[in-house]
């Protein structure tokens, strides 16, 4: 199958690596078309700005719906299905969840749907249009590190416990224990668990889930061979039904069907490549 769709990424600036995790510009300038398969979150939230032909999206619980053309997408404990209309022009900005909350001031938990967020009650039409007029990636990039350090003059951005136990989570891939997480950062366990689903929008215990099940991902992308044996043992899963089971909820096929088929639109509504 021949894919017109162009993707590029560029990893944040030291203005914005607080808050971005990276930068992507996904395009085609076919005419007519689209082109839908599954996008597999991986616990950041990303705003994403449509500039070109129509996205819609659906999950297992929610029937397909047009999104808006710009939005916030949630850490979400399953797959999204996509279907993107041609062309095709979009910026994505690549978010760490919980600082996204805090900085936009925007509860990731109070939403009607659980895997995206309209967001023109933070990001202006202004700066949407601004954007779509740069045309290049470069050029917005620059414009929105720009908008990130106007907010950020009237509200400097410091980094609590919730922002450390996201970050923990990623950086331990989802492998440990949030008993002993919470125990380490002297918090109470109530208060932590009501404040995390608030500012990430899914338990610290479902991040863990989705973290892991992307390394997971990430492994066998790049070996290209499934190990039932070595997944089990280094993603500490219960056994291989325990692992299935978890990869058809990411995923919503078997290891085996999902990686012997063309996965390069879910790499590339994933953000992958």
């Amino acid at each position: 199958m021949s894919i017109d769709l162009q993707f590029s990424h560029c990893e944040a600036g030291e203005t914005s690596s607080f808050l971005v995790r990276r930068y992507f510009s996904l395009s085609s300038n076919a005419d007519t078309g689209c082109y839908s398969d599954k996008h597999i979150p991986e616990g950041s939230c990303t705003l994403v700005f449509n500039f070109k032909g129509e996205v819609s999206m659906s999950t297992a619980h929610l029937p397909a719906l047009k999104l808006p053309p710009y939005f916030l997408t949630l850490p979400y404990l399953g797959f999204v299905n996509i279907t993107a209309a041609l062309p095709s022009d979009t910026f994505g900005v690549i978010c760490k969840a919980s600082v996204c909350s805090a900085f936009f001031n925007i509860p990731l938990n109070a939403v009607q749907t659980l895997s995206f967020r309209p967001i023109d009650d933070v990001i202006s039409a202004e700066l949407y249009e601004t954007l779509k007029s740069a045309g290049t990636l470069q050029n917005r990039i620059k414009i929105f590190e720009n908008y990130i350090s106007k907010v950020g003059e009237r509200k400097k951005y410091d980094a609590d416990d919730i922002d450390v136990a996201y970050e923990q989570i990623y950086s331990s891939n989802g492998l440990l224990q949030i008993k002993k997480l919470v125990s380490e950062l002297n918090l109470n366990s109530r208060s932590f668990r009501r404040n995390f689903d608030r500012r990430v929008g899914v338990s610290a215990k479902s991040l863990c889930r989705i973290v892991r099940a992307n390394q997971v991902l990430n492994a066998l992308k790049e070996s290209g061979k499934i190990d039932f044996q070595n997944i089990v043992y280094s993603g500490k899963y219960f056994d291989q039904p325990h692992f299935v089971n978890d990869f058809r909820k990411f995923t919503g096929e078997s290891p085996g069907m999902f990686f012997h088929r063309d996965l390069r639109l879910v790499k590339l509504f994933s953000g992958l490549q």
